[in-house]
């Protein structure tokens, strides 16, 4: 789910096989695999922006919709939702590999179920996130995830933070405070729903995650020899092994028990359907079309894509959410950020006829 849960495990595992990096969020990319691969035409970009766009808000806003409109709870347990969404995922991965090359050459390892932990566990609390809050405020306080992961490989693994960096976290902190803020205040009649404390602490957890995954993944794919895909399949059987254990265990055995009302409604059931597949087919579409994006393109639009969710959410849910100034001030102030974290060097920032030059060019002047 991507923003909001695994935001893209397949960019992340082949990125992992490239020089690594410090975040999953806001991402500073030099894998040989992105530099080496050809960058679309501007139109072809404008053309995967626009999906990538559209694929996360519908995903996200189907997805809090399903909920939203069954009496503020999941017509089955959100467990099982996330299980059927590791099994389409599964499905996407497997079909191909068993209509190319097989299954005959593939070496099963048990390493692969510790990410697809992780990746459940992040997802589970993804769902749960959404009793306390809104899709676009959790897609702000999510991306706190950035300034954890940083930390921790500064002062775990020693990698330098530049001044410039430091700067973008600041930034990171002070767009993530003034959400909360917007989302306090944003629906004044609804007072059940922006329980902030609850939603903070979750978005803390969920970042933890993030950067165990961040981590374990580095390691994991960068020494693993085995091809793209068959990761890919060994993952998801295990994301959706583990997924549906727990899922067993959360409901007591009763899985698929229906929650809200006695029966679902015809429109319920679609977007129960719609959320699935946006989960499962969706995000692996979202990860290989963000895979032929230039860093800052993602950026933008990410940006882009939290505020069409903001505007949709609160064009369906008024109730729920209101888009106000506060609140698209923050998700800029990400914006900036990212773009900050992301280049690092402010020369690269700034148009070309913008930037000042150095001293060589000044003694050569």
């Amino acid at each position: 789910m991507s923003s909001s849960v695994e935001t893209n495990t397949t960019i992340d595992m082949e990125r992992k096989k490239g020089k690594p990096s410090e975040t999953r969020g806001l991402r500073a990319n030099n894998s040989p695999l992105m530099t080496a691969r050809a960058q679309p035409s501007n139109m072809t970009s404008l053309s995967y922006c626009a999906i990538f766009i559209t694929l996360e808000v519908a995903k996200q806003v189907v997805t809090y919709a399903t909920r939203h409109y069954n009496n503020g709870v999941y017509p089955i347990s959100s467990s099982a939702i996330v299980c059927c969404i590791e099994l389409v995922k599964l499905l996407m991965v497997l079909i191909p590999v068993m209509f190319t090359t097989g299954l005959s050459s593939f070496r099963p390892s048990i390493v692969f179920a510790v990410p697809s932990i992780i990746y459940c566990a992040n997802n589970n609390l993804y769902l749960v996130a959404l009793n306390y809050t809104t899709p676009p405020t959790w897609n702000v306080l999510i991306q706190s995830r950035v300034i954890m992961t940083a930390l921790t490989y500064r002062i775990i693994f020693g990698r330098q933070i530049s001044v410039v960096r430091w700067v973008a976290l600041l930034l990171l902190m002070l767009g993530i405070a003034l959400a909360q803020l917007a989302g306090s205040s944003s629906s004044p009649a609804s007072q059940d729903i922006y329980v902030l404390p609850q939603a903070l602490g979750l978005s803390l957890v969920s970042a933890a995650i993030s950067t165990a995954a961040s981590i374990i993944t580095e390691y994991l794919f960068k020494n693993d020899k085995r091809p793209f895909m068959e990761q890919q399949v060994q993952m998801y059987a295990f994301g959706f092994l583990i997924a549906s254990i727990w899922s067993a265990v959360a409901t007591k055995g009763d899985v698929f028990k229906i929650s809200g009302t006695e029966s679902l409604r015809s429109d319920i059931v679609f977007l129960l359907v719609a959320a699935i597949l946006l989960g499962g087919a969706g995000g692996l579409a979202v990860a290989a079309i963000i895979r032929s994006l230039d860093n800052i393109v993602k950026i933008y639009s990410a940006s882009i894509s939290i505020l069409m969710t903001a505007a949709v959410c609160s064009f369906l849910f008024p109730e729920k959410f209101i888009l106000n100034t506060a609140f698209v001030i923050a998700v800029l102030l990400i914006l900036v950020s990212s773009i900050l974290y992301d280049r690092q060097d402010l020369s690269n920032i700034l148009p070309a006829n913008m930037r000042v030059p150095s001293r060589q060019k000044f003694h050569s002047l």
